[in-house]
C-alpha cells in the first residue's frame, strides 16, 4: 500500500482485518519487532491461537500465539528508487504464504500435501462464496 499519510496504525488494523477474515473475529494479533531487508520499522505478526482461544496447545506450541507473516513500513529509499517522493507519500508491505495460511486456517500439518498432486487433497476443501 503505498498512499499519503499512511502510518504503522494503517498496517496494523489492515493485519487485523486480514487475520479475523481468515481465523475467525476474535482473533487479535500482536506486532514484535523484526528485520526485513525493505522495510523499517518491521515486524512479525503473530495471531492469537484459533484453537485455544490464546490459552495455550500443541499448535501454538503452549504461547497462545502463532506466528503467521512478516510486515513493515515501506523504507523511503525503497520509495525513492521507484520513483515516488518520499516525502509525500509512505506505504507498507506484507508478505504471507498462502500455503502456511491454509494449513493453519484447515489444520494440515504436512505442506507436502499440496505439492503431491492428490486430487482427494483437494476434494476436502469447499468453495466458500
Amino acid at each position: 500500500m503505498i498512499d499519503k499519510h499512511i502510518t504503522m496504525a494503517d498496517l496494523k488494523g489492515t493485519l487485523l482485518a486480514l487475520a479475523q477474515h481468515v481465523f475467525g473475529k476474535d482473533r487479535q494479533i500482536r506486532l514484535r519487532p523484526s528485520y526485513f531487508p525493505f522495510t523499517e520499522p518491521s515486524v512479525e505478526v503473530d495471531v492469537s491461537c484459533f484453537r485455544c482461544n490464546g490459552k495455550g496447545c500443541a499448535i501454538c506450541k503452549y504461547s497462545g500465539w502463532i506466528e503467521v507473516l512478516g510486515a513493515g513500513m515501506v523504507h523511503p529509499n525503497v520509495l525513492t528508487n521507484a520513483g515516488v517522493d518520499a516525502d509525500v507519500y509512505g506505504g507498507f508491505a506484507f508478505g504471507l504464504g498462502p500455503d502456511r495460511f491454509a494449513m493453519l486456517k484447515y489444520g494440515i500439518d504436512d505442506i507436502r500435501s499440496f505439492y503431491q498432486g492428490d486430487v482427494r487433497f483437494l476434494s476436502q476443501f469447499k468453495e466458500e462464496g
